[in-house]
């Protein structure tokens, strides 16, 4: 069985089973990535009730209370982990995601190929086939600041 290892800050890396193995990323890839995402974890914790996690309701009252309070706030941690991650699926180094790295990076046993098209063909703003990286960012962005499900981002992966 092929596993993704993915852990918090401060906590052992567990392994997630069924998940398709992917292309490795090279080591200053990978730690730009966790780097970054760390860097939101710990945004997300300084509003959280202090046990070492965040739960769904912690989530989203800092995501919500941090666009609220501050417009820079995803800038300061949702914006820098979307980039690594985006610059971690764009495999070819192009600058941009073309459908595969696009389906390599959201794809899974899981996901419906119709979601992953229909996720694809709204975050390509331009409709040329390739999803840019100020497209991702806004799409994610608009997807963890979401209110409701008809809010702009909610059909991220396609699913509205």
């Amino acid at each position: 069985m092929n596993s993704l290892r993915v852990s918090a800050p401060g906590h052992a890396r567990t392994a997630l089973p069924d998940i398709p193995p992917s292309p490795r990323l090279p080591a200053e890839r990978e730690d730009e990535l966790y780097a970054a995402f760390e860097g939101w974890w710990r945004q997300l914790r300084e509003a959280a009730d202090g046990d070492g996690g965040v739960d769904c309701r912690e989530f989203v009252s800092a995501m919500t209370a941090g666009v609220d309070r501050d417009p820079a706030y995803l800038e300061k941690g949702l914006v820098p982990a979307v980039r690594a991650l985006f610059r971690a699926a764009d495999a070819d180094g192009s600058g941009h995601l073309g459908a595969d790295e696009y389906r390599a990076l959201f794809g899974g046993p899981r996901v419906h190929p119709a979601e992953l098209n229909d996720g694809f063909r709204a975050m390509d703003a331009d409709g040329d086939g390739q999803v840019e990286e100020e497209d991702f960012v806004a799409a994610f962005c608009a997807f963890f600041t979401a209110r409701s499900d008809g809010s702009a981002g909610a059909g991220l992966l396609g699913r509205a």
